[in-house]
């Protein structure tokens, strides 16, 4: 997988990551609104983005407080990940490699936690967080490929003999 498919991926998680706040500001403004994700009363995403989950990841709140500036819908976090991996993702050097491959790996734990919450939590389908989680999924394994390619490689830097 190479930066092509990255790009793509980071393009199509800042897509995802746009709609689920548009669908979450749309829902606060009107709790009438229906969105395209809204399929059944167990399958809709304005459920899952209005939930106490739905900002700071469920978390933030206890340490912050609901209504403070920082305790952001997931979706802005979301991104500004894809944003970051998509800037620093296809450097050649080492340090930053494994840095964008770190916050995949923080990513992917997220993933997995919201997709407990809506499993066992909410007790929902989400189309949107399901995608987002393929989507931090390949992005996570063309990370860690280039972190390997780059190691593999010094960095870009031929050795001298």
């Amino acid at each position: 997988m190479g930066s092509g498919v990255r790009v793509a991926f980071c393009l199509a998680g800042i897509a995802i990551s746009c709609y689920a706040l548009y669908v979450e500001q749309m829902h606060q403004a009107d709790e009438e609104y229906v969105a395209l994700c809204d399929v059944s009363e167990h399958v809709s995403c304005s459920k899952v983005f209005s939930s106490k989950w739905g900002r700071g990841f469920g978390l933030l709140g206890y340490f912050i407080g609901n209504e403070h500036p920082l305790n952001l819908p997931n979706s802005a976090f979301g991104i500004c990940f894809y944003l970051y991996v998509l800037v620093t993702g296809g450097v050649r050097h080492p340090l930053l490699a494994y840095v964008a491959l770190l916050a995949c790996v923080v990513s992917m734990a997220g993933s997995a936690y919201l997709a407990y919450v809506l499993r066992f939590e909410l007790h929902d389908f989400c189309l949107v967080c399901v995608s987002s989680y393929v989507v931090n999924t390949v992005i996570f394994a063309n990370s860690a490929l280039h972190a390997c390619e780059v190691n593999r490689k010094g960095g870009g830097k031929q050795k001298r003999r």
